[in-house]
């Protein structure tokens, strides 16, 4: 059977996401004034609203284009693998906090409008998702960097709806598509309190890799990458 490719780095567990440790991080690493987080209640208040607006169905989907393939930090019950429309995944955003400094940001990846986008869904049954969704708000609504909204997803068990955190255009480290040689620099030198940049590269790029689905984008930047680091 083949082995799926080891995790480089750090990964926070589900515990760290639950009991707000990741923010903690933030705080002791001094840079809570650079990033604009959201209040707890209101990264739970949007869990719930997500959840009350599911729709019908045993499981509740959630779409995963980068770290929640390599690293979910919650239990699900199914995973499939599928096409999401209406955005594409970009590196466009700068990480001055996790990834990267205020100093020498490095980059980090959301769900940019247009086109599609290759990645799994992982199902979670309606009974369990407010404790196993809880960890997934928690992390991906700690900033103002991804807004929550249903995505359309092709699988090949079918079509599903799934929450998707898609990239908001309105937050201050959103910068869009930069040149490909300027987001691989970045990558190459960015390294903050989670670790290298490109560990986050490398991990998404072989994982998407071994569940048999190519991104042409993320294959070069690796290359570009380890240019950079030689």
């Amino acid at each position: 059977m083949k082995k799926s490719p080891k995790v480089k780095g750090t990964q926070l567990s589900k515990e760290d996401f639950l009991h707000g440790r990741h923010d903690d991080l933030i705080v002791k690493a001094g840079l809570e004034h650079i990033m604009k987080r959201n209040p707890v209640e209101v990264r739970l208040a949007k869990r719930d609203e997500m959840i009350a607006n599911a729709p019908p169905g045993e499981m509740i989907w959630v779409f995963g284009y980068g770290s929640l393939i390599w690293n979910p930090a919650f239990e699900y019950h199914e995973q499939r693998v599928g096409t999401l429309y209406g955005y594409h995944r970009q590196f466009c955003f700068l990480s001055k906090v996790g990834r990267g400094t205020p100093e020498n940001p490095g980059m980090m990846l959301g769900l940019d409008r247009g086109g599609a986008c290759s990645g799994v869904v992982l199902g979670v049954r309606k009974e369990q998702a407010e404790d196993e969704l809880t960890s997934v708000f928690m992390r991906e609504m700690t900033g103002q960097t991804y807004n929550a909204v249903w995505g359309k997803v092709r699988t090949k068990q079918g079509p599903v709806e799934a929450i998707s955190f898609v990239a908001n255009r309105n937050a201050e480290n959103y910068v869009g598509r930069l040149p490909v040689k300027e987001v691989a620099k970045r990558i190459a030198r960015g390294c903050g309190h989670l670790g290298p940049c490109t560990d986050y590269l490398f991990n998404t790029t072989e994982h998407l890799e071994e569940l048999g689905l190519k991104d042409p984008m993320l294959r070069d930047l690796c290359n570009l990458v380890e240019r950079e680091l030689s």
